[in-house]
């Protein structure tokens, strides 16, 4: 069995929880256990044996399984890399939140399970967005939380939203987020959107901020496709984000557009209700830490 160590060494505790995982994987079937780490980590894990470095661009195609060991955008960033491979992602969170994590440091033990079958496959939806570029070619991006674009200078964006080349609405608001059910607990939860199981498939819309009474988030089906169009260029720009990395400025006229993507990323999950569990035990735990909350 092969795994992809994939740690954020920027995180407290993530390299001793990634030499802990690796001795962990290391003691079962150690001749069937192959362990792989990029190649930017050489010097860090260097005095440990078994691990073979490779460029990161090799990595995936050796996997069964990548250990993303950090916060919650560490596990996206992995997940990004593993787009289009099959190869199951396993969150350990040593961030602050880590919401799509696994498990925790502390419970690095569970990972025995995944040499027993003991756990579940949540196989999560992406989606693909098309953006314009200097060169006047397209470009295509996947995200696994969502795709949204906010304001460059102090004033509100313009812009119109389609949907299937349908006008739903001409929105002034501080940004856009479209978004899966995965990202649906992230920005789009700040922004007031529902929460959504990670099962589902749909496409959210979130305004951030708009100008406006009535303004309510929307479900879109899968198949749709969204095209939002910066419409007044005395606003400023628009500034498009996949997964969070600013992608491009949208200018006066420009668009992009966001669809379903092929990809999915298969997500262990440990506990058979992990997103309930994180649901109750992390956005949920400030409201119940607060006196007179009725506990069980």
């Amino acid at each position: 069995m092969n795994f992809v160590i994939w740690p954020n060494l920027s995180k407290n505790n993530a390299k001793d929880t990634a030499l802990a995982v690796c001795r962990l994987l290391a003691a079962h079937h150690a001749e069937n256990t192959r362990i792989f780490m990029a190649e930017k980590y050489t010097e860090a894990f260097s005095h440990m044996e078994g691990i073979t470095f490779l460029p990161r661009q090799c990595l995936m195609e050796q996997a069964d399984f990548a250990v993303a060991i950090g916060g919650d955008g560490t596990i996206l960033r992995c997940a990004e890399a593993l787009q289009g491979t099959g190869t199951k992602l396993v969150g350990i969170n040593t961030g602050r939140l880590g919401f799509i994590a696994a498990c925790e440091s502390s419970e690095t033990e569970l990972l025995h399970r995944l040499f027993t079958g003991q756990y579940t496959i949540s196989h999560r939806m992406m989606l693909q967005t098309e953006l314009p570029h200097a060169d006047h070619e397209n470009r295509i991006y996947h995200a696994l939380n969502d795709v949204y674009a906010t304001r460059c200078g102090g004033r509100l964006c313009d812009f119109a939203v389609f949907v299937d080349e349908q006008l739903i609405g001409t929105y002034r608001a501080d940004g856009i987020i479209l978004s899966t059910p995965t990202g649906s607990t992230a920005y789009a939860l700040s922004a007031g959107g529902p929460v959504m199981e990670p099962d589902l498939a749909l496409i959210e819309m979130n305004l951030i901020c708009p100008h406006s009474l009535f303004a309510r988030p929307m479900l879109f089906a899968p198949q749709r496709k969204l095209r939002v169009t910066y419409r007044v260029k005395e606003s400023g720009g628009l500034n498009v984000y996949v997964d969070g990395r600013n992608k491009i400025t949208l200018q006066e006229g420009q668009s992009f557009t966001v669809t379903r993507s092929d990809h999915t990323i298969p997500f262990v999950d440990f506990k058979g209700y992990g997103f309930y569990d994180a649901l109750n035990g992390k956005l949920m735990q400030p409201l119940k830490d607060a006196p007179g909350f009725l506990k069980e």
